[in-house]
């Protein structure tokens, strides 16, 4: 029997999904009137009794998705001068499972489920992501920081996936399909490790999907003791153009780049991952 379109199937949705932190964001052109004084006046223009924590942290630098055949090695490291290095600001609600982050050309909204807090579903984190940079919109408006041009979508899940879940040792990493076990040679060599990352189209050049795998050590606080737990960390970033001739609306433009990567991304887990694992976190709709 074949698959049917993509279209018409149900998004994978799992009971239990691997993913700590959720993170939505939007590129735009450089503000022209745009200070690192600002990000501290639009935190101000937020409940601060909501959002009472602030961080700086360096700026993000711009991301863009090129699709001509020079495009796909242009992955060098490039240096930026300037006078007055851009910082971005992080603001950080209450509980500490939301975070703002705002720079000249960036604006990002997170969940973040770190601490055990269980994901609440792309639709909400959509809504925060809307209200949140509606208020930015106005901040710019307000202080004529020049016009918003917004250039590149952005959506990244970040999922840890601890041993003794769905693996032991590296030798159970064909959990993930395009990996594949890590050889192990009898009486010569064990494998021990692995790290690495795949780039993939989106079709008709609308963006990209860039996965990267991490073997690592997580170490968290848990009253007067460190915790420590070996992890895979399974980062999924889609990436595209906002496609503005296409709307009027560019928020509309940016909201549909983002559904396209979320389905982009839930979508290319399920597929990826193998079926143990997929039953592991209680996937409700799986493919034929």
């Amino acid at each position: 029997m074949s698959r049917p379109a993509a279209e018409e199937q149900p998004l994978p949705d799992y009971e239990r999904p691997p993913v700590i932190e959720a993170i939505l964001g939007v590129q735009f052109d450089s503000l022209p009137g745009f200070r690192n004084a600002h990000l501290g006046a639009f935190w101000k223009t937020l409940d601060t009794d909501e959002w009472p924590a602030v961080f700086d942290a360096p700026a993000l630098q711009p991301q863009f998705e090129r699709f001509a055949e020079e495009d796909r090695w242009a992955k060098g490291v490039q240096l930026h001068l300037s006078k007055v290095q851009p910082t971005r600001l992080q603001i950080k609600n209450k509980v500490g499972d939301r975070m703002i982050q705002v720079q000249s050309d960036r604006f990002h909204f997170n969940w973040l489920g770190q601490t055990g807090g269980h994901y609440p579903r792309y639709e909400q984190v959509r809504e925060g992501f809307v209200h949140a940079l509606r208020q930015f919109l106005d901040f710019v408006a307000t202080e004529k920081l020049g016009d918003f041009h917004s250039n590149q979508w952005e959506i990244t899940y970040l999922n840890d996936i601890p041993k003794g879940s769905v693996w032991h040792t590296p030798s159970d990493w064909g959990f993930f399909r395009p990996l594949g076990p890590v050889p192990t040679i009898d009486g010569l060599i064990e494998g021990e490790g692995f790290g690495g990352e795949w780039h993939f189209l989106i079709p008709h050049r609308r963006g990209r999907l860039h996965v990267q795998w991490q073997h690592a050590l997580r170490v968290a606080q848990e009253e007067s003791q460190q915790q420590k737990q070996e992890i895979v960390r399974l980062t999924f970033t889609a990436r595209g153009p906002v496609a503005i001739e296409e709307h009027d609306d560019q928020l509309q433009a940016v909201l549909e780049g983002l559904d396209l990567g979320r389905k982009t991304i839930v979508c290319s887990f399920e597929r990826l991952m193998s079926e143990a694992a997929n039953q592991f976190w209680g996937l409700k709709h799986a493919s034929d």
